[in-house]
Protein backbone atom coordinates (compact mmCIF):
# COMPACT_ATOMS: atom_id res chain seq x y z
CA UNK A 1 0.00 0.00 0.00
CA UNK A 2 -2.70 0.73 1.68
CA UNK A 3 -4.21 4.29 2.18
CA UNK A 4 -7.77 3.55 3.30
CA UNK A 5 -8.78 3.18 6.91
CA UNK A 6 -11.36 0.45 7.13
CA UNK A 7 -13.99 0.30 9.80
CA UNK A 8 -14.57 -3.45 9.61
CA UNK A 9 -12.76 -6.62 8.57
CA UNK A 10 -12.99 -7.86 4.99
CA UNK A 11 -15.67 -10.41 5.66
CA UNK A 12 -19.45 -10.88 5.56
CA UNK A 13 -20.67 -10.64 1.93
CA UNK A 14 -17.12 -10.15 0.67
CA UNK A 15 -15.96 -13.47 2.06
CA UNK A 16 -13.78 -14.45 4.97
CA UNK A 17 -11.01 -12.25 6.30
CA UNK A 18 -8.19 -11.82 3.77
CA UNK A 19 -5.27 -11.88 6.17
CA UNK A 20 -2.76 -12.48 3.40
CA UNK A 21 -3.58 -9.03 1.98
CA UNK A 22 -2.86 -7.52 5.39
CA UNK A 23 0.56 -9.17 5.33
CA UNK A 24 1.22 -8.00 1.78
CA UNK A 25 0.32 -4.42 2.66
CA UNK A 26 2.40 -4.35 5.82
CA UNK A 27 5.45 -5.96 4.26
CA UNK A 28 5.22 -3.70 1.21
CA UNK A 29 5.13 -0.58 3.35
CA UNK A 30 7.93 -1.88 5.54
CA UNK A 31 9.97 -2.39 2.38
CA UNK A 32 9.56 1.32 1.66
CA UNK A 33 12.05 1.98 4.45
CA UNK A 34 14.64 -0.19 2.71
CA UNK A 35 13.87 1.27 -0.71
CA UNK A 36 13.90 4.93 0.28
CA UNK A 37 17.02 4.41 2.39
CA UNK A 38 18.68 2.70 -0.58
CA UNK A 39 17.95 5.74 -2.77
CA UNK A 40 20.59 7.58 -0.75
CA UNK A 41 23.18 5.02 -1.88
CA UNK A 42 22.61 5.00 -5.65
CA UNK A 43 23.00 7.69 -8.31
CA UNK A 44 19.35 7.93 -9.30
CA UNK A 45 18.81 11.29 -7.63
CA UNK A 46 17.26 11.61 -4.18
CA UNK A 47 16.68 14.35 -1.65
CA UNK A 48 19.80 13.35 0.30
CA UNK A 49 22.75 11.57 -1.29
CA UNK A 50 25.53 9.69 0.48
CA UNK A 51 28.06 9.70 -2.34
CA UNK A 52 27.92 5.91 -2.70
CA UNK A 53 26.60 4.18 -5.81
CA UNK A 54 25.72 0.57 -5.02
CA UNK A 55 25.14 -1.71 -8.01
CA UNK A 56 23.95 -4.44 -5.62
CA UNK A 57 21.17 -2.22 -4.25
CA UNK A 58 20.20 -1.24 -7.78
CA UNK A 59 19.71 -4.87 -8.78
CA UNK A 60 17.16 -5.25 -5.98
CA UNK A 61 15.53 -1.89 -6.60
CA UNK A 62 14.96 -2.42 -10.32
CA UNK A 63 12.93 -5.48 -9.39
CA UNK A 64 10.85 -4.04 -6.55
CA UNK A 65 10.26 -0.67 -8.20
CA UNK A 66 8.24 -2.33 -10.95
CA UNK A 67 5.49 -3.73 -8.72
CA UNK A 68 5.63 -2.40 -5.15
CA UNK A 69 3.26 0.53 -5.72
CA UNK A 70 0.92 -1.33 -8.05
CA UNK A 71 0.32 -4.02 -5.45
CA UNK A 72 -0.43 -1.37 -2.82
CA UNK A 73 -2.95 0.30 -5.10
CA UNK A 74 -4.53 -3.10 -5.74
CA UNK A 75 -4.91 -3.73 -2.02
CA UNK A 76 -6.34 -0.21 -1.69
CA UNK A 77 -8.98 -1.14 -4.23
CA UNK A 78 -9.89 -4.14 -2.08
CA UNK A 79 -10.32 -1.85 0.92
CA UNK A 80 -12.45 0.61 -1.03
CA UNK A 81 -14.66 -2.18 -2.34
CA UNK A 82 -15.32 -3.38 1.17
CA UNK A 83 -16.09 0.06 2.59
CA UNK A 84 -18.64 0.98 -0.06
CA UNK A 85 -20.74 -2.00 1.04
CA UNK A 86 -20.85 -0.67 4.61
CA UNK A 87 -21.81 2.98 4.16
CA UNK A 88 -23.51 5.32 1.67
CA UNK A 89 -21.16 6.72 -0.96
CA UNK A 90 -21.65 10.24 0.43
CA UNK A 91 -20.45 9.12 3.87
CA UNK A 92 -17.65 7.14 2.31
CA UNK A 93 -16.45 10.20 0.37
CA UNK A 94 -16.41 12.37 3.49
CA UNK A 95 -14.49 9.67 5.35
CA UNK A 96 -11.86 9.71 2.61
CA UNK A 97 -11.50 13.47 3.02
CA UNK A 98 -10.87 13.06 6.74
CA UNK A 99 -8.67 9.99 6.53
CA UNK A 100 -6.69 10.88 3.42
CA UNK A 101 -6.79 14.58 2.60
CA UNK A 102 -6.45 15.88 6.15
CA UNK A 103 -3.25 13.83 6.79
CA UNK A 104 -2.01 14.83 3.33
CA UNK A 105 -2.33 18.56 4.00
CA UNK A 106 -0.86 18.16 7.48
CA UNK A 107 2.07 16.21 6.07
CA UNK A 108 2.79 18.76 3.34
CA UNK A 109 2.84 21.62 5.85
CA UNK A 110 4.71 19.96 8.71
CA UNK A 111 6.01 16.44 8.09
CA UNK A 112 7.47 16.80 4.60
CA UNK A 113 8.96 20.26 5.22
CA UNK A 114 12.10 18.88 6.97
CA UNK A 115 12.78 16.75 3.89
CA UNK A 116 12.94 19.87 1.75
CA UNK A 117 15.01 21.70 4.35
CA UNK A 118 17.74 19.08 4.62
CA UNK A 119 17.80 18.63 0.85
CA UNK A 120 18.19 22.40 0.43
CA UNK A 121 21.00 22.43 2.99
CA UNK A 122 22.93 19.59 1.35
CA UNK A 123 22.51 20.99 -2.16
CA UNK A 124 23.46 24.54 -1.21
CA UNK A 125 20.03 26.01 -1.93
CA UNK A 126 19.53 27.43 1.57
CA UNK A 127 21.57 28.37 4.62
CA UNK A 128 20.03 28.87 8.03
CA UNK A 129 17.94 26.98 10.57
CA UNK A 130 14.72 25.11 9.94
CA UNK A 131 12.47 27.84 11.35
CA UNK A 132 13.97 30.37 8.97
CA UNK A 133 13.50 27.96 6.06
CA UNK A 134 9.91 27.09 7.01
CA UNK A 135 8.77 30.69 7.53
CA UNK A 136 10.60 32.39 4.65
CA UNK A 137 11.35 29.79 1.99
CA UNK A 138 9.15 26.71 2.12
CA UNK A 139 5.86 28.37 1.12
CA UNK A 140 7.23 30.44 -1.76
CA UNK A 141 5.76 28.09 -4.40
CA UNK A 142 9.05 28.19 -6.28
CA UNK A 143 11.23 25.44 -7.72
CA UNK A 144 14.98 25.65 -7.61
CA UNK A 145 16.11 23.15 -10.24
CA UNK A 146 18.76 21.81 -7.89
CA UNK A 147 15.90 20.41 -5.81
CA UNK A 148 13.94 17.25 -6.59
CA UNK A 149 10.64 19.02 -5.97
CA UNK A 150 9.21 22.54 -5.59
CA UNK A 151 8.38 24.40 -2.37
CA UNK A 152 6.11 23.22 -0.78
CA UNK A 153 5.78 19.61 -1.89
CA UNK A 154 4.18 16.29 -0.99
CA UNK A 155 7.15 13.96 -1.77
CA UNK A 156 6.24 10.41 -0.63
CA UNK A 157 2.68 11.48 0.15
CA UNK A 158 1.95 11.45 -3.58
CA UNK A 159 0.51 8.00 -2.97
CA UNK A 160 -2.18 9.43 -0.69
CA UNK A 161 -2.91 12.26 -3.13
CA UNK A 162 -3.33 9.87 -6.04
CA UNK A 163 -5.44 7.40 -4.08
CA UNK A 164 -7.87 10.06 -2.90
CA UNK A 165 -8.51 11.29 -6.42
CA UNK A 166 -8.83 7.77 -7.79
CA UNK A 167 -11.41 7.08 -5.11
CA UNK A 168 -13.47 10.11 -6.11
CA UNK A 169 -13.12 9.32 -9.81
CA UNK A 170 -14.31 5.75 -9.28
CA UNK A 171 -17.42 6.60 -7.25
CA UNK A 172 -19.77 5.93 -10.22
CA UNK A 173 -18.08 2.57 -10.78
CA UNK A 174 -18.42 1.83 -7.07
CA UNK A 175 -22.15 2.51 -7.30
CA UNK A 176 -22.37 0.19 -10.32
CA UNK A 177 -20.65 -2.81 -8.72
CA UNK A 178 -22.91 -2.38 -5.70
CA UNK A 179 -25.96 -2.65 -7.95
CA UNK A 180 -27.72 -5.92 -8.79
CA UNK A 181 -26.72 -5.62 -12.44
CA UNK A 182 -23.11 -4.99 -11.48
CA UNK A 183 -23.02 -8.04 -9.23
CA UNK A 184 -24.40 -10.27 -11.99
CA UNK A 185 -21.76 -9.02 -14.43
CA UNK A 186 -18.98 -9.58 -11.88
CA UNK A 187 -20.18 -13.15 -11.35
CA UNK A 188 -19.91 -13.82 -15.08
CA UNK A 189 -16.44 -12.27 -15.21
CA UNK A 190 -15.38 -14.36 -12.23
CA UNK A 191 -16.54 -17.56 -13.88
CA UNK A 192 -14.50 -16.81 -17.01
CA UNK A 193 -11.45 -15.28 -15.32
CA UNK A 194 -10.80 -18.13 -12.89
CA UNK A 195 -10.44 -20.80 -15.56
CA UNK A 196 -6.94 -22.11 -16.21
CA UNK A 197 -4.32 -19.34 -15.97
CA UNK A 198 -6.47 -16.48 -17.27
CA UNK A 199 -5.89 -14.55 -14.06
CA UNK A 200 -2.28 -14.24 -15.22
CA UNK A 201 -2.76 -13.50 -18.90
CA UNK A 202 -5.73 -11.12 -18.96
CA UNK A 203 -4.32 -8.45 -16.59
CA UNK A 204 -0.95 -8.84 -18.31
CA UNK A 205 -2.59 -8.17 -21.67
CA UNK A 206 -4.30 -5.05 -20.31
CA UNK A 207 -0.98 -3.82 -18.92
CA UNK A 208 0.53 -4.21 -22.38
CA UNK A 209 -2.37 -2.30 -23.96
CA UNK A 210 -1.75 0.54 -21.51
CA UNK A 211 1.98 0.41 -22.21
CA UNK A 212 1.61 0.69 -26.00
CA UNK A 213 -1.03 3.42 -25.65
CA UNK A 214 1.62 5.81 -24.28
CA UNK A 215 4.83 7.07 -25.82
CA UNK A 216 6.23 8.25 -22.49
CA UNK A 217 6.42 5.52 -19.85
CA UNK A 218 8.03 7.57 -17.10
CA UNK A 219 6.17 7.66 -13.79
CA UNK A 220 6.81 11.19 -12.55
CA UNK A 221 4.62 11.42 -9.40
CA UNK A 222 3.65 14.89 -10.67
CA UNK A 223 -0.10 14.72 -10.30
CA UNK A 224 -1.07 16.96 -13.22
CA UNK A 225 1.41 15.38 -15.68
CA UNK A 226 1.70 11.68 -14.86
CA UNK A 227 -0.69 10.11 -17.33
CA UNK A 228 1.06 6.78 -17.72
CA UNK A 229 1.40 6.49 -13.95
CA UNK A 230 -2.29 7.29 -13.51
CA UNK A 231 -3.25 4.65 -16.07
CA UNK A 232 -1.33 1.77 -14.46
CA UNK A 233 -2.17 2.73 -10.88
CA UNK A 234 -5.85 3.28 -11.62
CA UNK A 235 -5.96 -0.13 -13.29
CA UNK A 236 -4.47 -1.67 -10.13
CA UNK A 237 -7.17 -0.02 -7.99
CA UNK A 238 -9.84 -1.29 -10.35
CA UNK A 239 -8.51 -4.84 -10.05
CA UNK A 240 -8.70 -4.62 -6.28
CA UNK A 241 -12.25 -3.25 -6.44
CA UNK A 242 -13.55 -6.19 -8.43
CA UNK A 243 -11.27 -9.04 -7.33
CA UNK A 244 -12.54 -8.86 -3.75
CA UNK A 245 -16.05 -9.46 -5.13
CA UNK A 246 -14.79 -12.64 -6.81
CA UNK A 247 -13.88 -15.15 -4.13
CA UNK A 248 -12.48 -17.70 -6.58
CA UNK A 249 -9.93 -15.22 -7.93
CA UNK A 250 -7.68 -15.57 -4.88
CA UNK A 251 -7.66 -19.34 -5.26
CA UNK A 252 -6.75 -18.88 -8.91
CA UNK A 253 -3.77 -16.74 -7.91
CA UNK A 254 -2.70 -19.50 -5.53
CA UNK A 255 -3.17 -22.25 -8.12
CA UNK A 256 -1.08 -20.34 -10.66
CA UNK A 257 1.66 -19.19 -8.30
CA UNK A 258 4.35 -21.34 -9.91
CA UNK A 259 3.41 -20.07 -13.38
CA UNK A 260 3.79 -16.54 -12.03
CA UNK A 261 7.08 -17.49 -10.39
CA UNK A 262 8.50 -18.89 -13.62
CA UNK A 263 7.53 -15.76 -15.57
CA UNK A 264 8.77 -13.55 -12.76
CA UNK A 265 12.21 -15.15 -12.49
CA UNK A 266 12.69 -15.31 -16.25
CA UNK A 267 11.68 -11.69 -16.84
CA UNK A 268 13.78 -10.45 -13.93
CA UNK A 269 16.78 -12.33 -15.34
CA UNK A 270 16.31 -10.53 -18.65
CA UNK A 271 15.96 -7.20 -16.84
CA UNK A 272 19.18 -7.82 -14.92
CA UNK A 273 20.99 -8.72 -18.13
CA UNK A 274 19.84 -5.51 -19.80
CA UNK A 275 20.83 -3.52 -16.74
CA UNK A 276 24.28 -5.00 -16.14
CA UNK A 277 25.54 -5.20 -19.73
CA UNK A 278 26.28 -2.16 -21.92
CA UNK A 279 23.70 -1.26 -24.57
CA UNK A 280 26.28 -1.70 -27.33
CA UNK A 281 26.22 -5.47 -26.78
CA UNK A 282 22.58 -5.77 -27.90
CA UNK A 283 21.56 -5.67 -31.57
CA UNK A 284 18.14 -4.16 -30.77
CA UNK A 285 16.47 -1.18 -29.12
CA UNK A 286 17.05 -1.93 -25.44
CA UNK A 287 14.67 0.85 -24.41
CA UNK A 288 11.63 -0.83 -25.94
CA UNK A 289 12.65 -4.29 -24.73
CA UNK A 290 13.24 -2.90 -21.24
CA UNK A 291 9.72 -1.45 -21.15
CA UNK A 292 8.14 -4.70 -22.30
CA UNK A 293 10.09 -6.77 -19.79
CA UNK A 294 9.16 -4.28 -17.05
CA UNK A 295 5.49 -5.11 -17.67
CA UNK A 296 6.21 -8.84 -17.42
CA UNK A 297 8.08 -8.26 -14.15
CA UNK A 298 5.33 -6.03 -12.81
CA UNK A 299 2.37 -8.35 -13.15
CA UNK A 300 4.15 -11.68 -12.66
CA UNK A 301 5.57 -10.51 -9.34
CA UNK A 302 2.26 -9.07 -8.19
CA UNK A 303 0.58 -12.37 -9.07
CA UNK A 304 3.21 -14.57 -7.45
CA UNK A 305 3.22 -12.46 -4.27
CA UNK A 306 -0.56 -12.74 -4.00
CA UNK A 307 -0.47 -16.45 -4.79
CA UNK A 308 2.25 -17.39 -2.32
CA UNK A 309 0.87 -15.04 0.34
CA UNK A 310 -2.55 -16.67 0.13
CA UNK A 311 -0.92 -20.08 0.45
CA UNK A 312 1.38 -19.32 3.38
CA UNK A 313 0.30 -16.04 5.02
CA UNK A 314 -3.46 -16.34 5.32
CA UNK A 315 -3.49 -16.18 9.12
CA UNK A 316 -3.43 -13.60 11.88
CA UNK A 317 -1.46 -13.09 15.07
CA UNK A 318 -0.63 -10.31 17.51
CA UNK A 319 2.15 -8.97 15.29
CA UNK A 320 -0.24 -8.53 12.37
CA UNK A 321 -2.79 -6.78 14.56
CA UNK A 322 -0.21 -4.39 15.94
CA UNK A 323 1.29 -3.62 12.54
CA UNK A 324 -2.18 -2.97 11.14
CA UNK A 325 -2.65 -0.29 13.76
CA UNK A 326 0.60 1.56 13.07
CA UNK A 327 1.07 1.24 9.31
CA UNK A 328 -0.51 4.59 8.29
CA UNK A 329 1.34 6.87 10.74
CA UNK A 330 4.49 4.86 10.05
CA UNK A 331 4.10 5.53 6.34
CA UNK A 332 3.58 9.27 6.90
CA UNK A 333 6.69 9.50 9.07
CA UNK A 334 9.17 7.15 7.43
CA UNK A 335 10.70 9.23 4.64
CA UNK A 336 11.16 12.29 6.83
CA UNK A 337 12.92 10.16 9.43
CA UNK A 338 15.11 8.58 6.75
CA UNK A 339 16.20 11.96 5.38
CA UNK A 340 16.72 13.76 8.68
CA UNK A 341 18.48 10.83 10.35
CA UNK A 342 20.37 9.93 7.19
CA UNK A 343 21.64 13.49 6.77
CA UNK A 344 23.71 13.06 9.93
CA UNK A 345 24.55 9.35 9.56
CA UNK A 346 26.31 9.80 6.20
CA UNK A 347 28.77 12.16 7.93
CA UNK A 348 29.76 9.63 10.59
CA UNK A 349 32.51 8.19 8.38
CA UNK A 350 31.24 4.60 8.32
CA UNK A 351 31.33 2.32 5.31
CA UNK A 352 28.38 2.40 2.91
CA UNK A 353 26.80 -0.88 4.08
CA UNK A 354 26.99 0.17 7.75
CA UNK A 355 25.53 3.59 6.97
CA UNK A 356 22.67 1.97 5.06
CA UNK A 357 21.88 -0.55 7.81
CA UNK A 358 22.11 2.15 10.49
CA UNK A 359 19.60 4.32 8.63
CA UNK A 360 17.21 1.41 8.06
CA UNK A 361 17.25 0.18 11.66
CA UNK A 362 17.22 3.70 13.05
CA UNK A 363 14.20 4.62 10.95
CA UNK A 364 12.16 1.68 12.25
CA UNK A 365 13.13 2.49 15.84
CA UNK A 366 12.48 6.23 15.60
CA UNK A 367 9.12 5.78 13.86
CA UNK A 368 8.04 3.22 16.46
CA UNK A 369 9.04 5.53 19.31
CA UNK A 370 7.25 8.52 17.79
CA UNK A 371 4.13 6.43 17.42
CA UNK A 372 4.20 4.81 20.84
CA UNK A 373 5.29 7.84 22.89
CA UNK A 374 3.51 10.64 21.08
CA UNK A 375 1.14 10.04 18.17
CA UNK A 376 -1.13 7.37 19.62
CA UNK A 377 -1.43 9.25 22.95
CA UNK A 378 -2.54 12.64 21.59
CA UNK A 379 -5.94 12.67 19.93
CA UNK A 380 -5.30 15.61 17.62
CA UNK A 381 -2.18 13.84 16.36
CA UNK A 382 -4.14 10.65 15.93
CA UNK A 383 -6.51 12.45 13.57
CA UNK A 384 -3.71 14.18 11.69
CA UNK A 385 -1.96 10.85 11.18
CA UNK A 386 -5.12 9.18 9.88
CA UNK A 387 -6.12 7.36 13.04
CA UNK A 388 -9.40 7.39 14.96
CA UNK A 389 -10.16 9.54 17.98
CA UNK A 390 -9.74 7.58 21.20
CA UNK A 391 -11.37 8.07 24.56
CA UNK A 392 -8.89 9.12 27.22
CA UNK A 393 -9.22 5.95 29.22
CA UNK A 394 -8.51 3.84 26.14
CA UNK A 395 -5.38 5.79 25.29
CA UNK A 396 -4.06 5.44 28.82
CA UNK A 397 -4.63 1.70 28.73
CA UNK A 398 -1.28 0.01 28.21
CA UNK A 399 -2.94 -2.47 25.91
CA UNK A 400 -4.84 0.10 23.89
CA UNK A 401 -3.08 -0.87 20.66
CA UNK A 402 -4.66 -4.28 21.03
CA UNK A 403 -8.11 -2.85 21.84
CA UNK A 404 -8.47 -0.88 18.60
CA UNK A 405 -10.80 -1.96 15.90
CA UNK A 406 -7.60 -2.60 13.98
CA UNK A 407 -8.76 -1.52 10.57
CA UNK A 408 -9.54 2.00 11.74
CA UNK A 409 -5.83 2.75 11.34
CA UNK A 410 -5.19 0.77 8.22
CA UNK A 411 -3.29 2.22 5.31
CA UNK A 412 -5.07 0.72 2.33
Amino acid sequence: MTTQILNNPLENNLGSRLYFLDWIRILAFAFLVFYHSALMFVDWGFHIESGYNSTFLKTIMILSSKWRLDILFLVSGVAISYMITKMPLKSFTWQRVVKLYLPLVFAIVFVVAPQSYYEAIQKGVFEGNFWQFWTSHYFTFAWDKRMNAPFPTYNHMWYVLYLFHYTVLLLPFCAFINSEKGMVILQKIEKWLTKSSRIIWLPLTIYFVIFFAFNNHEVTHTFYDDWYGHAIFLFAVLMGLIFVRMHKVWQSFEDNRYVSLAIGLASYSVLLTLFLLPNEMFPFDTGLVWGIVEILVKWSWIALIIGFARKYLNYTNSALKYCNSIVYPFFILHQTVIIVFGFYVIDWGMSGPFEFLTIVVGTFVICALLYELLIKRVNILRLLFGMSWQRKESIEDGNSAQSFVINNNRLS
